[in-house]
């Protein structure tokens, strides 16, 4: 099958160029399984223009991806699984090895949270992020986990104290894998605890999370009582399905140019896949339709 356009993801950053590019004309098929993407994982979004009570992220996500078909993108709801360049169209595999070709790629697969060290559960109260759920805990005298030692946690911490009534990081390993400059400025907070060589072995609650059950260095185990948890040990890139050589930075991120191009001809990028200095939802959407009018500007000789 061929398309004009095929979009990896279906977050904010995918929907949006969907939208985009159909009212651009281009006729658009968007690979992912999960209307929203990680949307899905936020219990409210805040900061989020036009809802000033707050938005349910999956509710938020499903409203995008209604928009998307109604515009008439194509979803075959499903994840690529491979996505290489022919002769002069890119071939977007999915799964039974069905093929859809386009002259245009997006790549709008956001990132994975890094979860290889965190226990699987279904409890309420666990969140991704600081910025769009930290807000929930405002005004309750909070007592908030932060799961992670590096510059995500240092992040989360400073913007949490400010929130809860008690902040506690536990991290792993030693020493803390943050820069010195924000290592020293959360030492400096006066209701920030540090736990170090500290294993998180199980959330405990019923419905929401309740506390944790720790364990040291020597096997002794604790229960710290938490009203919520902010998962920081990291997230990363995930693009395995390309089987083509893409610029990165050595971060892990897609390298784009001002048209948000990739190292590939006509091989766009958008959202907090590719190296961008703010990975929020309302920055993933602008990426998108940038990145659709850019593809269509592409098509038409004009970049």
């Amino acid at each position: 099958m061929e398309f004009d356009v095929g979009i990896i993801g279906t977050g904010p950053a995918g929907l949006s160029a969907a939208i985009f590019g159909q009212r651009l004309g281009l006729r658009c098929v968007v690979f992912g399984d999960t209307p929203g993407g990680n949307l899905c994982v936020i219990e409210e979004v805040l900061n989020f223009p036009g809802f000033p009570e707050g938005v349910g992220g999956a509710a938020l996500g499903a409203k995008m991806f209604s928009q998307a078909q109604k515009e008439g993108a194509f979803f075959p709801m499903q994840p690529v699984q491979g996505l290489r360049k022919g002769e002069d169209l890119f071939i977007f595999e999915a799964m039974g090895k069905v093929e859809f070709k386009a002259p245009l790629g997006i790549i709008a697969c956001g990132l994975v949270p890094k979860l290889d060290q965190i226990p699987m559960t279904n409890l309420k109260g666990i969140h991704l992020c600081a910025t769009c759920d930290g807000p929930l805990y405002r005004g309750r005298g909070a007592v908030l986990a932060i799961i992670g030692g590096g510059n995500t946690a240092a992040t989360y911490a400073i913007k949490l104290s400010k929130i809860a009534q008690m902040v506690h990081i536990i991290y792993r390993g030693s020493p803390l894998k943050m820069e010195h400059a924000m290592e020293r400025m959360v030492k400096g907070l006066n209701n920030v605890n540090i736990w170090l060589n500290t294993q998180l072995k199980d959330f405990l609650g019923k419905e929401r999370v309740e506390g944790l059950r720790l364990e040291a260095q020597d096997k002794k185990e604790e229960i710290l009582k938490v009203d919520g948890v902010f998962l920081a040990a990291g997230w990363e890139a995930k693009l395995d399905f390309l089987d083509m050589e893409v610029k990165r930075t050595p971060e892990g991120y897609i390298w784009t140019d001002a048209h948000l191009m990739t190292s590939v001809p006509g091989l766009f990028a958008a959202g907090d896949v590719r190296d961008t200095d703010l990975r929020q939802i309302i920055a993933a959407c602008a990426d998108g339709a940038r990145a659709a009018n850019h593809a269509f500007e592409y098509l038409q000789g004009k970049i």
